[in-house]
């Protein structure tokens, strides 16, 4: 097991040397439970982690192994998953509290895939915030704490895998839910797997889709301060995944349409942004309002069928509890496969920050989801 030397002595000294070694027990807490996630000599190891920890988190960290050990199954199942991690500590502040210390930070972790389709993606990443307490004691250093800062909303990545929502199957959809399987055939058909205006014809194309891949490939994080800083953000109040959106398609040349005080920011045929949350139309940051404005009012996406047919700079929106509201949405930063139907679609999305995350990683933790495929 990994342990500091004996710290915080009497005095309640805390030096430079016990900031460096927390915030190393740290990454290596974080890396322990990436490669749980990525090889297979980690899981021939019956504890989560080598740093020291209290057996107060014997049973969280049990639940964490068995849960990361079942992620890593289904992953290898549906895409081949990952073969290795990199993991970086950002953003460090420390708390000290009698003998133990809070260490604060975003985890930014790059999750390399073991299968890399050509013209892919070879990693996906996110930036996480989390906060580890370590309690200094007469052999060293211990973990106390783990504690995730997630929001309503916000997802975990699969190295925190959260149990998929309870869906209760009682609303009717007011629109067609996409399909997330493949057809039988298989059809490949070649389908303009590229858009104008992704590929420099800019001419031909209704929006520049090469700046909103390019504002989206920028401001994804993994820190919030990695935001565009002319935009509030919108965590801790339903996530800021639309948010985000809005501000990539108004890179791509979508305008607004009204603004406050002389139109309603309830009403779904306007999309504005002001300098207050009240002076901002519910579209720009709600993901159902953003869909009855898009696909409806304003119609500035059309309709898809099937997840598959999405290409790079399209939309999807995800009703998680299947209550008929929209729960999430993500834009689309990479996409495998020249046919009608993607080998592989790549995400990126606000709330948690995550660059690039497969699709078919997203749909095997939600697999009761509804879904819906907008083409921007």
């Amino acid at each position: 097991m990994m342990s500091g030397s004996p710290a915080l002595a009497d005095s309640g000294e805390f030096s430079e040397k016990d900031q460096a070694q927390l915030v190393s027990l740290a990454r290596q807490y974080l890396q322990d439970r990436a490669d749980r996630l990525t090889t297979d000599d980690a899981v021939s190891t019956a504890a989560l982690t080598s740093v020291r920890f209290d057996v107060s988190l014997d049973a969280e960290l049990a639940a964490d192994r068995a849960a990361i050990d079942a992620r890593r199954t289904l992953l290898r199942k549906v895409n081949g998953g990952h073969d290795r991690a990199e993991v970086a500590v950002l953003g460090v502040v420390f708390q000290t509290r009698g003998r133990s210390v809070d260490v604060a930070f975003t985890e930014h972790t790059k999750l390399h895939f073991a299968r890399v389709l050509p013209g892919a993606p070879t990693f996906e990443e996110y930036g996480l915030d989390r906060r580890l307490t370590f309690t200094s004691n007469s052999e060293g250093w211990q973990l106390t704490g783990d504690v995730v800062e997630l929001g309503p909303g916000e997802l975990a990545p699969d190295t925190d895998p959260a149990a998929a929502p309870t869906v209760g199957k009682t609303a009717v959809p007011t629109r067609q839910i996409a399909a997330t399987s493949r057809p039988a055939d298989d059809r490949t058909r070649q389908g303009g797997a590229v858009k104008p205006g992704l590929a420099g014809d800019a001419v031909s194309a209704a929006y520049n889709y090469t700046a909103m891949l390019n504002y989206a490939n920028r401001y994804w994080g993994p820190n919030d301060s990695d935001y565009n800083q002319a935009y509030r953000t919108y965590g801790g109040v339903g996530g800021d995944c639309t948010n985000f959106l809005s501000q990539i398609v108004g890179a791509g040349g979508w305008t607004t349409v009204g603004s406050w005080p002389g139109d309603s920011r309830s009403d779904n045929s306007k999309w504005f942004y002001g300098d207050f949350t009240w002076t901002t139309s519910y579209t720009w940051a709600a993901a159902e309002n953003w869909y009855w404005f898009g696909a409806h009012e304003a119609k500035r996406t059309s309709y898809l069928d099937n997840v598959w047919k999405m290409l790079t700079t399209d939309v999807l929106q995800v009703d998680f509890d299947r209550d008929d509201n929209i729960s999430h949405s993500l834009f689309v930063t990479g996409r495998a496969g020249s046919g009608e139907y993607a080998t592989e679609l790549y995400m990126t999305y606000h709330s948690n920050n995550t660059h690039n995350r497969p699709l078919s990683s997203f749909i095997a933790s939600a697999p009761d989801a509804w879904y819906y495929s907008h083409r921007t």
